[in-house]
């Protein structure tokens, strides 16, 4: 996965660079699970590079001990793509748990047309075939968002980060977090990387709300 480079002087930068860093982290995690993002799972290379990445965010995010434990001992790359599959893309009709937000709030058309006007604003497409509302392309245009706010710190984007968090990851990653849990066969793994997906947003909404946040 390639992510966004950019040269990092100020505090200002260096917290909206570590926000954008997590952000393309979770969005890795939650794509389909091939030998190389199976690998940096199970050789902890992923994970270091989130708690990294935490250290150096303007609010406390602590991982809990349970869910880095989870996260730390990933299943082999056949049990990882096994229960993606299972999971997230077969099931009788659809899906038991998708990864796309119309499919846990309902009136999807609504919210793949608000998401597309929230990408066109900044100038981004979603790629043919691609769908607005999957979770990896929002935490993509999170880590996006944070981004432009590092490589310019006098341009305040943080209204409209604060706006899609509140509008779209905050309402329902917590219901892919319950989905999850609920599931009959569940996925520890899934589980703990969608909690953990949940409480990152959540904590960086009401960081954003405060009057001097990206400042």
């Amino acid at each position: 996965m390639t992510t966004l480079e950019l040269n990092l002087e100020t505090d200002e930068q260096l917290a909206a660079g570590a926000r954008s860093q997590a952000y393309a982290l979770l969005a890795e995690a939650f794509a389909f699970p091939e030998s190389p993002l199976a690998a940096r799972f199970a050789s902890g290379e992923w994970l270091d590079e989130l708690t990294d990445v935490l250290t150096f965010v303007p609010f406390t995010f602590d991982l809990p001990d349970a869910r880095r434990e989870t996260l730390a001992c990933a299943p082999a790359r056949e049990a990882l793509e096994h229960d993606y599959i299972r999971l997230f893309e077969v099931g009788a009709g659809r899906p038991y748990c998708p990864l796309y937000e119309g499919a846990h709030r309902g009136g999807r058309m609504k919210i793949m047309e608000e998401l597309v006007r929230f990408y066109e604003h900044f100038g981004l497409k979603p790629a043919s075939g691609d769908q607005p509302d999957h979770v990896c392309a929002e935490l993509q245009f999170m880590h996006y968002l944070a981004f432009k706010q590092a490589a310019s710190p006098s341009g305040d984007l943080s209204v409209a980060q604060r706006d899609f968090l509140y509008r779209h990851l905050c309402k329902w990653l917590p219901r892919l977090v319950d989905r999850l849990a609920d599931a009959r066969e569940p996925s520890p793994f899934y589980s703990a990387l969608a909690s953990v997906a949940a409480g990152f947003c959540r904590t960086d909404l009401a960081w954003l709300k405060q009057p001097d946040a990206g400042d």
